[in-house]
């Protein structure tokens, strides 16, 4: 991790160049012994200071308290005074490609981490699935740079962040320790941190240096997931300033960390008035968690998330770690706790059921079929209607290759089984759901599905 000091003497060259028959200029270093040596500044393109024998190490803001590094802009979050890898605010730190945590020689698709090795052009996959999207943020994340070497409750901004502090600043080019770059001065109580136009990385190209700013963001690009995989960044220069660009994972930019909570994405939606009532030790919920009376459907969820996205994958599952490729414990039942979707979504009343509920519905209920969906009625007479969904895939919703949609895969609370039918243990990556081919008149539960997988909510009663 270099310190990467541009000196103002090479402004002064820069500016030596437009003067018409100017003597050539030559920099002369003063050593402490007394004698000196010179450097034609024509042929310096940067001065670096390090450590003999190894990096200068990283020192990165610590807490809230620590004023120095840490600057209050009045805004919702705090930000660091200088970039992830730099010393100073005005050093350039390191570049990252999106996603990544260590610096490296080359930011292309050949080196970047989450590529697919699978793709090739004009082959099975769609020109998208060249990268592995990583999910609609990746702050907090162990993707995010500045939480996984800073720690603690600093991470890369999100554009909502960025787009704060764009429009709640003042904007001025100017130069500190010689180093160009822009100043952001708050318009809310006059504090102000500087970012240096350390330009980017293209390959093995540095570009923009001392011209641009480029920072990730931390937000996906919000268009069709099937269209691009591109994320959010932040661009400042002479004349611009704004987080509206967006660009692709592998090429390295800065990044500037914020310290604060990660912002929750918990959503709520409405509950229904009353359950129903099939006969059983449990009343269930007449529609799907983000879904209504007269849309049953709702919308997707992973096991153990709380809210719904566009697409799943093990590398936007929340509780896969990328760092271990491994995932987190989240207890062998999740039933009306901070991890179950009906009652973080719904409110304390609702929950996931259990495998045991399921079963009951399995075997005191009749099953019939309305096209693909199940029609479940109770010992009570009253009945129930479990749209099927299929699942959420990487591409987003079902789409026409299993058209019609003729399956249900719907959430239990439930861990899921120990071991694979093989005997392998399983990992913490499966969970126990209610499958169902009405067409087949197959209903079961299956314990070894995985839980990066968007299924429906069909949530009981808690009562």
């Amino acid at each position: 991790m270099k310190k990467l000091h541009t000196l103002a003497i090479l402004a002064l060259a820069a500016s030596a160049t437009t003067v018409a028959g100017a003597q050539e200029k030559i920099m002369r270093i003063h050593k402490a012994d007394g004698s000196s040596e010179t450097v034609k500044v024509a042929d310096v393109a940067k001065i670096t200071f390090e450590n003999e024998g190894g990096d200068t190490p990283v020192n990165p803001p610590v807490g809230p308290g620590d004023t120095e590094r840490m600057v209050d802009m009045g805004l919702s979050v705090k930000w660091a005074a200088w970039n992830v890898g730099a010393t100073t605010p005005s050093d350039y730190g390191n570049f990252y490609a999106y996603g990544e945590t260590e610096p490296k020689t080359e930011y292309s698709t050949a080196t970047y981490k989450w590529i697919n090795p699978e793709y090739e052009e004009g082959q099975f996959y769609d020109y998208w699935e060249e990268y592995y999207k990583l999910g609609a943020t990746i702050t907090g994340t162990n993707y995010d740079v500045a939480h996984v070497k800073w720690g603690d409750q600093w991470r890369i901004p999100t554009r909502q962040e960025w787009a704060e502090l764009c429009n709640s600043c003042k904007w001025t080019w100017t130069a500190i320790d010689g180093v160009a770059g822009c100043m952001a001065t708050s318009t809310v109580n006059g504090n102000s941190i500087f970012f240096p136009a350390a330009g980017n990385m293209v390959g093995t190209e540095h570009t923009h240096d001392q011209t641009g700013c480029f920072y990730w963001t931390s937000t996906e690009y919000e268009g069709d997931p099937t269209v691009e995989c591109r994320n959010y960044r932040a661009n400042m220069d002479a004349q611009n300033h704004s987080a509206e660009g967006y660009d692709y994972p592998d090429v390295g930019f800065s990044i500037r960390a914020v310290y604060g909570p990660v912002p929750s994405d918990k959503v709520t939606y409405l509950a229904p008035d009353e359950p129903v009532d099939l006969g059983l030790s449990v009343k269930w919920a007449p529609f799907n968690v983000g879904g209504s009376s007269s849309n049953l459907a709702g919308q997707y969820f992973c096991w153990g998330e709380i809210a719904p996205k566009l697409y799943s994958h093990s590398f936007n599952y929340k509780f896969y770690d990328p760092l271990t490729d491994s995932y987190v414990d989240l207890g062998q039942d999740i039933c009306g706790t901070e991890y179950d979707p009906a009652t973080q979504c719904w409110g304390e009343d609702w929950r996931l059921p259990t495998p045991a509920e399921f079963k009951e519905l399995i075997e005191k209920c009749t099953w019939t079929r309305s096209g693909y969906d199940a029609i479940v009625t109770g010992p009570n007479g009253n009945s129930l209607r479990l749209p099927a969904m299929a699942f959420l895939t990487y591409a987003g919703k079902p789409s026409s290759y299993l058209s019609p949609i003729s399956s249900g895969y719907y959430l239990t609370g439930d861990g899921g089984d120990a071991t694979w039918a093989s005997g392998r243990p399983t990992e913490n990556d499966v969970c126990t759901i209610l499958k169902f081919f009405m067409a087949e008149g197959v209903y079961k539960l299956d314990g070894t599905t995985y839980r990066g997988m968007g299924m429906s909510v069909r949530p009981v009663y808690a009562k």
